[in-house]
């Protein structure tokens, strides 16, 4: 088998292309190789911090072109289903500044921590935020318990760093889970298959068929491809291993240790 038989790729980035900023230089490279030969490489990533510009220029600098709407981040995915699918005009997020940056662009009011206690806001966005803070935590589980809407970018539980695992997105939203005994509103990341639909129309394509999906994570990428009917690749260069794949009931095509086995 080859990712060259396939016309459309898609792909996660931490723990496939990158580990907290710097490449994982096998994977890279082979995106880069299928890039070059003319295949259509789409990036999906349930970390709401990335800014898409701003990635998409550091791709470039190390050598991989991939233009800013052909990436798709959660804050992507969540920004665009607020703006379709609700009224919501004011928010609170427990997040960082690529999340906040699209809630922006996409024409949302962001209230601080003061505006927030004084006007609850229409909704909560959580996302992954390493500088998180008790009362910013707080904060966002009163305005939920006032009535806000509970939108969370993704339910990562966790998130591959340089220094080994370290909390997602999910685990910081299962604080407000617990605290409320209330589930989310809405999660706008993988597996929801409203994530690959999101990147679908940023990208104007319109054919699932001849994709595969790219992911080191059974819960999320492989689920997500499964739930959207495509061949699925699970690269061990980031989260789960081959024990957690003997250990789990979800089955991608094909694993392997780099994406150049592929090529």
């Amino acid at each position: 088998m080859s990712l060259y038989n396939y016309d459309l790729i898609i792909s996660d980035i931490d723990g496939v292309i990158l580990r907290e900023g710097e490449p994982i230089w096998p994977n890279f490279l082979a995106i880069k190789k299928l890039s070059e030969a003319g295949k259509k490489v789409l990036l999906l990533t349930n970390n709401s911090g990335f800014s898409r510009v701003l990635l998409s220029r550091q791709l470039s600098y190390l050598g991989l072109k991939i233009s800013p709407e052909y990436i798709v981040t959660s804050g992507t995915a969540t920004a665009i289903y607020m703006k379709e699918q609700s009224n919501i005009k004011t928010v609170f997020v427990v997040g960082e500044e690529g999340l906040i940056e699209e809630l922006k662009n996409f024409g949302f009011e962001v209230l601080g921590i003061r505006e927030a206690n004084e006007e609850t806001p229409d909704a909560v966005v959580i996302g992954l935020d390493r500088l998180s803070t008790y009362e910013k935590l707080s904060t966002a589980m009163r305005s939920v318990y006032k009535g806000s809407k509970f939108i969370v970018t993704n339910m990562d539980r966790l998130w591959p760093s340089k220094d080994g695992l370290k909390l997602g997105a999910g685990a910081i939203a299962s604080t407000i889970i617990y605290a409320l005994k209330r589930n989310p509103d809405f999660i706008a990341g993988k597996p929801n298959i409203w994530m690959i639909k999101v990147a679908f129309k940023i990208a104007g394509l319109k054919d699932f068929s001849r994709a595969i999906m790219i992911g080191d994570q059974l819960e999320t990428d492989i689920k997500m491809g499964l739930n959207a009917n495509i061949d699925t690749v699970l690269v061990l260069t980031g989260i789960n291993t081959r024990k957690d794949l003997e250990a789990s009931d979800i089955k991608p095509k094909f694993v392997v240790n780099t994406l150049t086995e592929l090529l």
